[in-house]
């Protein structure tokens, strides 16, 4: 093969994640969707193995993308330890699928072998360090191939017994490199590893840019001031913090605004009873998960976008916090916690406030500063919108190309 042939030949890459979108409009771990995509656009082929699940529909994917589904569980229809609020929210949900997750394992160990050996790809990329990093190291040595281990923070922060952290140690010792969304991920993981690159995940900048508010605005809204959260509705996300934290804002503040909450998850009707009981449920709109390709017009519609992210009971918590970076290209004011690798995203008060997790009155104090201080939110807007444009998904893309690149070309030598 010539060296020019070599060079406009793809990578060939497997995946291994353990959620990845289901259909054309799910937005489970929709970051991995838009960074395979850029991938592919830069001459890289990939292969992504996830978990099947009840709702994983038949999708056209762009040239370059293979997806494919492992199935681990019998009948179909309880294949639910995977998507939803996450695997670790849905065994604390659940715990009967606990038993699920050793068949979990063994079929994608299985499933990814044989793809291994049908594709023949060049490097393995594992999503979360366990158990997909896990996984990826034991085929890569079977197989001789180079693996790659991504930490996104849920990895870091949870699992963090003795056993699994043994085990997640483990697996970074011995894949070719591993990379960190943050810092504040990659000290998490432990002490005395390998280096990590350190690449965060991006956004589409000029998608969210081109949010139209008109879209969502609604006669009954035009004139309020909107506040805006965007996520799981888990624990770790501290949404009853907001709302408890609105509830605290002067009446005539209080009057001025609609908080609009866009996600679902396990806290759902705990949270619609919060509203209820602080007597603010007319103030606050539960959209329910809508579909990604919507998001920009309703983070246009927004004034402040507030990420009132916690240290939830198992130790997780936000490992980067992608949703600010996007609200930050929408062009919205932000209000967030120092917490996990948040504030290695937010500046503050320049692109954004952040106040200590669990503060109520702190958090309401944020919002009053920016409901009050017209001049301050837009300063941060326009800071917010300028930060956030060195997160486009081709600049992350070309970050994981060169590692791809690297990792190869030291298993041809």
């Amino acid at each position: 093969m010539s060296a020019q042939s070599a060079k406009d030949t793809p990578i060939k890459v497997l995946w291994l994640t353990s959620s990845y979108p289901r259909s054309k409009d799910d937005s489970a771990s929709v970051f991995l969707r838009y960074l395979a995509e850029a991938l592919v656009n830069q001459k890289v082929s990939l292969c992504i193995l996830s978990p099947d699940h009840p709702e994983v529909q038949a999708t056209k994917q762009p040239d370059g993308i293979v997806c494919r589904h492992f199935r681990y569980f019998w009948p179909r229809k309880l294949q639910i330890l995977a998507y939803g609020s996450g695997i670790l929210p849905n065994l604390r949900a659940a715990p009967w699928l606990l038993f699920q997750v050793p068949f979990f394992i063994l079929s994608m160990f299985i499933a990814a072998a044989w793809t291994m050996v049908v594709q023949r790809p060049s490097l393995i990329h594992a999503h979360w360090i366990f158990p997909q990093g896990t996984i990826a190291v034991l085929l890569g040595k079977l197989l001789r191939v180079p693996v790659l281990v991504t930490a996104h923070g849920g990895d870091a922060f949870a699992l963090r017994g003795s056993f699994l952290g043994a085990i997640k140690r483990w697996t970074i010792k011995h894949c070719a490199a591993w990379t960190s969304n943050t810092n504040a991920t990659a000290d998490a993981v432990g002490p005395d590893l390998p280096k990590p690159h350190i690449i965060p995940m991006g956004i589409d900048y000029e998608k969210f840019a081109a949010g139209n508010a008109e879209a969502v605005l609604k006669p009954n809204n035009q004139q309020k001031t909107i506040l805006l959260f965007v996520g799981r509705l888990v624990e770790k996300k501290g949404v009853a913090d907001l709302i408890a934290a609105v509830s605290g804002l002067p009446n005539d503040l209080l009057g001025r605004v609609e908080l609009w909450i866009i996600g679902d998850g396990a806290l759902r009707n705990k949270l619609r009873a919060l509203a209820v009981e602080y007597k603010i449920d007319e103030q606050v709109v539960f959209y329910g998960k809508l579909p990604n390709i919507s998001l920009p017009d309703y983070y246009a519609a927004a004034d402040i976008f507030i990420a009132p992210s916690i240290v939830d009971a198992q130790g997780d918590t936000e490992g980067q916090g992608v949703i600010l970076l996007e609200a930050m290209a929408s062009g919205s004011a932000v209000i967030s916690t120092r917490t996990g690798g948040i504030a290695e995203i937010i500046e503050h008060g320049k692109t954004g406030l952040l106040v200590e997790p669990k503060q109520v009155k702190s958090l309401s104090d944020a919002i009053k500063q920016l409901l009050l201080d017209e001049s301050l939110r837009q300063g941060q807007c326009a800071l917010g919108k300028l930060a956030a444009e060195s997160y486009d998904w081709k600049e992350i893309a070309r970050k994981f190309i060169d590692i791809y690149n690297r990792q190869s070309c030291s298993t041809m030598r």
